[in-house]
This record gives structure tokens, sequence and C-alpha cells, in this order.
């Protein structure tokens, strides 16, 4: 079993060692290996190291925090993380925040919980997005939107896990392609690459 120890840091050399300090009070004496992380956490925790790290490990590894919100600044997005985890049987530990998520009957609760919260956050987003587009109508102004990418590449690749929860929260296409600043064309195609011509076709029922 391996034991992982993330450091998002800014550049402050004291932040990272308030964080090595708190982890380390806790996991004196285990051999740990320190990954330190010095991308925004404005990032989705997809495209910084902590998702590398969950990638390389194994059901039984185990990833620390100094506290939760060192994986995401959002509820979804630790929710996510969290799920992912759960999926590959590998135990996340938040020192200061005090969770530990190891498939037991508490870690299960803290999961329900967070999915509460993360659907509350989810429909404040869907309420701020409408208020912002009817501001922006009202007012007489257009509704831009960024031409997607002509290349192989698509502009949301590596962005899956921002769009899941907005499907899920039954966010309308057009609205989530708004908000990522993107065309619907390019989130379509997009969609029928990630998720397969199944998920892709299911989701039509989103467009408005």
């Amino acid at each position: 079993m391996k034991t992982t120890a993330y450091l998002r840091v800014s550049t402050d050399k004291q932040d990272e060692a308030s964080q090595r300090q708190i982890i380390g009070g806790k996991y004196e004496g285990v051999a740990l290996e320190w990954v330190s992380d010095t991308a925004s956490g404005g990032k989705p925790w997809h495209d910084r190291a902590i998702a590398g790290m969950l990638d390389r490990a194994e059901r039984g590894d185990r990833i620390i925090v100094s506290e939760i919100s060192r994986i995401a600044r959002s509820t979804v997005g630790v929710l996510t993380f969290m799920q992912a985890a759960a999926e590959k049987g590998v135990t996340v530990d938040a020192v200061k925040s005090g969770i530990t998520l190891d498939g037991s009957t508490a870690s299960k609760i803290v999961i329900t919980v967070l999915a509460m919260a993360a659907e509350i956050e989810r429909d404040l987003l869907r309420e701020r997005t409408k208020a912002a587009l009817d501001a922006r109508k009202g007012r007489g102004l257009p509704v831009g939107r960024q031409v997607g990418a002509t290349g192989k590449r698509n502009k949301l690749d590596g962005r899956l896990n921002e769009i899941r929860p907005l499907l899920d929260a039954k966010v309308s296409k057009t609205a989530i392609a708004r908000i990522l600043k993107v065309s619907r064309q390019t989130l379509d195609t997009f969609l029928k690459t990630s998720y397969g011509e199944k998920v892709a076709k299911g989701e039509q029922l989103l467009i408005v």
C-alpha cells in the first residue's frame, strides 16, 4: 500500500511548510511520497497533479491532503474526485478537515452530504446563469460565444469532469456551451466523442 501526500502550494514557502506540518503531525513515522503542485486551485482537479496521483494509485493506496479545499474549490469538484477515488478503492484523508473516505459507513455519509451540497451548488449555478443571460438580453446585449477549434483537438478536451455535473443537473447544452465559452457545435462534438453515440443521443433531451 502506497501513501502519497498532495501539496497544492502557492509561491509562499510558508504555505507549503504549513501543509507539511499538518500532514506530518498525523503521519509521523510513515513513509510518505510527497507531491507538490503549484497549479492554481482554480483549475479543475483533473488538470492538476492530483489527477496523475489518482491515475497511478491502486486499490488500497491512500492520498492525503492537509484540508479538503486543496482538492478543489467547489463542492462539485471535491465530490467528483471523491467518487473517482472510491471507484478505484483509494482512501482519501483530509487531515485538518477531519474527513477520511475509506469505504466505511461514516465515509459514505460524508459522500451523501457532499452530493447534497453539490446539488444545491448546481441549482445555484443554473439560477445565476439564467439570471445573467436574462440580464444581458434585457439590456439588448448579444450573448457571445467563441467559435470552436477547427483542428483535431477539441477546446473541451480534459474538461469532462466540469461538464458531467452540469449535465447531471439538467443544465441545457446551450447554457453549458455559454458557461464554457464555446460554441454549441463544439460541445456536441465533444460529447459524441467522450460519451459515445448512446449517451450523446440520450442528452438530446437537454436541448433548449
